[in-house]
């Protein structure tokens, strides 16, 4: 399954930058990094007003580690969907990494080794959270400071995969992937081709 969803410029929500968002008069999208939203709390009056005048929101989860060869977190999953319903967001972005691993916390997105068991490991784990999130999938690349040796795959070609496999959408970031064309010496020109 392939599909696009065109929701135009976007930007991340900081509660320093309100002001400046509230300005702007050609947004189309935030993005709501669902763990600060805690489900009990309301949102804040900014973004309600953001909400009020038509502006897309997407929660956007940090916390799934949806590389981890342990299973989905349920109460994260549930947090990002009770989320989505909670803007009447039309998708829900998470990262292609891992974040934990038997209960350890790493505090930082670390990347997926490349290979077909990562590859099996990470559809399983996006699979299940698809049948659980009440709106689509979109998943992100992330900047790395290294790369796993014994790749199987180039990146495009790992995305590209799991992308055929999950049918989730690509939340391509640009600049995650300057960072890592620079951090790995390879061109982005040719990555994006």
């Amino acid at each position: 399954m392939k599909s696009t969803l065109e929701l135009g410029l976007g930007m991340g929500w900081r509660n320093e930058l309100a002001l400046f968002i509230e300005r702007r008069s050609d947004l189309g999208f935030i993005e709501l990094t669902s763990e600060n939203f805690p489900l009990e709390l309301p949102l804040p009056d900014p973004v309600n007003s953001l909400i009020a005048r038509g502006i897309t929101m997407v929660p956007h989860g940090l916390s799934l580690s949806l590389g981890s060869a342990s299973r989905v977190d349920r109460k994260r999953l549930a947090n990002l969907a009770a989320q989505a319903q909670r803007v009447g967001a039309p998708l829900v972005s998470e990262h292609i990494a891992f974040v934990r691993t038997e209960g350890e916390e790493a505090g930082h997105l670390l990347p997926v080794a490349r290979t077909k068991d990562n590859l099996r490991i990470l559809t399983e784990n996006i699979s299940e959270a698809m049948s659980e999130l009440p709106v689509p999938l979109a998943l992100e690349n992330i900047a790395t400071l290294f790369e796993w040796p014994d790749a199987e795959y180039t990146e495009p070609e790992f995305l590209c995969e799991l992308l055929d496999r999950t049918g989730a959408m690509l939340l391509l970031d640009i600049e995650n992937l300057y960072a890592n064309s620079v951090n790995h010496r390879f061109d982005a020109a040719a990555y994006l081709d």
